[in-house]
């Protein structure tokens, strides 16, 4: 199988509507564009166990066996270091772009600046809002460069997506907007986790504000495995 050019990852907790939705999008797309992506899906410990059929897909599901609350820095960790490509286009399960859009990224992969992080246009219920901060593409060099997901803020809610741009701006480089590419807002909340940001603008507030650019150590702070998604 030949590398590809770009690695779409995602991650979700109770959500398997949402990711068969994304999963038959996927499976429409020509095998002209998909010969160049690779999919990641990250089950961050559903309840059942995320399953998928990836068909022809080019898609591998990693699952988180611990029980983390709020593990969002750790999927992403978790799909960045198994990505094959040296893109990585990341997103949460309730955003979704156009077939057109994915052609548009992989044909101007090569004029990209590796250094630079770009971010997309959102749409939600017709109407244009402000970028989704989670949904951004970036080299897999770049993301390591800039320290990956913070760990320190799995298990409670909030600004490590905040933390990670903080980082990148002082380790890699800036942020561009693309313009010619949106995606879309989907209705998808898993209303019963505890969003309290206490803990975490606490932490926020301290990294920055004291720390500085100083990274955490350690990546991956849990169990995984690798799950079967079945064959053609």
């Amino acid at each position: 199988m030949q590398i590809p050019l770009l690695s779409l990852v995602t991650h979700v907790y109770d959500q398997p509507a949402a990711v068969a939705r994304h999963v038959q999008f996927w499976k429409s797309l020509p095998p002209e564009l998909t010969q160049h992506l690779e999919f990641i899906v990250v089950d961050d410990f559903s309840d059942p166990p995320l399953a998928i059929e990836r068909g022809a897909l080019n898609l591998r599901l990693f699952r988180v066996t611990d029980d983390i609350d709020w593990n969002m820095p750790g999927c992403k960790n978790l799909g960045a270091l198994m990505a094959r490509a040296d893109w990585l286009l990341f997103f949460d399960i309730d955003a979704m772009c156009d077939a057109m859009a994915l052609v548009k990224l992989v044909a101007n992969l090569p004029r990209l600046d590796a250094k630079t992080l770009y971010n997309f246009r959102r749409i939600e219920n017709g109407v244009e809002v402000d970028p989704h901060i989670n949904t951004l593409l970036l080299t897999k060099r770049g993301y390591f460069a800039a320290g990956g997901q913070d760990e320190d803020f799995s298990g409670h809610y909030g600004f490590e997506d905040v933390h990670f741009h903080h980082m990148w701006r002082h380790y890699v480089g800036p942020e561009v907007l693309f313009t010619d590419i949106a995606f879309e807002q989907l209705k998808v909340r898993t209303e019963s986790l505890n969003r309290d940001q206490a803990r975490n603008q606490a932490l926020i507030n301290h990294k920055i504000l004291v720390q500085g650019h100083q990274g955490s150590v350690g990546k991956l702070r849990f169990r995984w495995v690798e799950q079967e998604t079945g064959s053609p």
